[in-house]
Formats: structure tokens, sequence, C-alpha cells
């Protein structure tokens, strides 16, 4: 079985996994058309890379140059790097993928020259919030955001957000390297099923 990340280029791949965010928790309802604009403005702003099992995507990393104007962290350095997005396909879930995913952001980040890696997420039934935290996110004081969504169901639904965020020019890499280990076991568990 192959596996890899690349870069993303193929909007089919992109609307297939983003889809996951209409599941649970989440349940947000999105056009054809808003999901194209998404992976447009993604290409324009920054960067998005895409798990690759035997060449099905089976998740993605959104990753957007600076800071957003639109949220409560700001940053008086340029080298700022926002992780817009992360997700994984519900049946490649538990496998490590997001761990991955969220590792090569974190390093690509770096190696392009940004000197801070953040991100939104809910703090309960995300699943980035568990790995960010075990690769050494930590969570940005009296930063909130409610952020509204349309629902599956056509209801609008508050969402409250916390903001996690990382020191790339000063990277724990004791927490970096127990984050590694967390995909490589996650990954053997995933063989295992």
């Amino acid at each position: 079985m192959e596996k890899r990340i690349r870069e993303l280029t193929n909007v089919e791949d992109f609307k297939k996994v983003y889809h996951v965010f209409s599941g649970p928790p989440y349940y947000e309802k999105y056009t054809e058309e808003e999901l194209e604009e998404i992976f447009k403005e993604y290409q324009e702003k920054g960067y998005m890379y895409g798990a690759y099992r035997d060449d099905q995507c089976v998740g993605l990393i959104a990753l957007e140059r600076g800071a957003k104007s639109d949220q409560p962290v700001k940053y008086q350095d340029e080298k700022v790097m926002y992780l817009a997005d992360i997700a994984v396909l519900d049946a490649y879930r538990r496998k490590g993928i997001g761990s991955q995913l969220m590792l090569y952001g974190v390093m690509q980040s770096k190696a392009l020259g940004y000197r801070t890696l953040y991100l939104r997420t809910l703090e309960e039934g995300s699943m980035s919030y568990g790995i960010a935290l075990k690769i050494g996110f930590k969570q940005i004081p009296n930063a909130y955001q409610s952020v509204e969504r349309e629902r599956m169901n056509g209801t609008m639904e508050t969402m409250q957000n916390i903001f996690l965020e990382m020191d790339l020019e000063n990277l724990d890499r004791h927490a970096l390297k127990q984050g590694i280990q967390m995909a490589k076991s996650s990954q053997n568990k995933g063989r295992e099923m």
C-alpha cells in the first residue's frame, strides 16, 4: 500500500475529504460552489497537502500565510502561518494520518521560514485538538471566537472555538518527537485493523 503526503491540487480530492465537516461534530452544510471557493482561497493564500493511500486522497491539511484579520489573535511578526484546516476521511481515522498531516504542516511551515504556526479548533470533539497538544501546541490564553455555521439540517449554530499556537523557532523537540512516535504507533495500530 503506497502512502505519502504531497501537494493537493485536485479540487475533487479536496471536496471528497472536506465533506467530513458535514458529519459529526460539525454537521456543516456546503454547496459545491462554496467548496470550490474554499479550495481556490487555500490555493491563493497558502499551501494544501493531501495524504494519499494507493493514489486515493484520504486526508488534507491547509495552511495559510499570515494571521487572519477576523480572529482575536494578533502577531507583530509577519512570519506567521495559520493551520486553516485538517481533515481525514472517516474510514481512515485513528490510523495516524491526522498526526502525520499535522507534523508535516509543522515541518513545512518551519522549512518555509515561518516562526509561528497557529490554529483555531473546538476544545471538545475535534480531532485536531488532541493531536496538536501532543505535539507541542499551547493554548493561547483568552483567545476565543464564536463561529456561526449553517448545519446539514438547515439550522444555524454557533460553536465556541479556542486557539493554539506553536513557536517554530524554538520547537520543543521532545514534544515533537513524542508526536512522531504517536503517529507511528497509530499508523501501526491502523495496519492491524
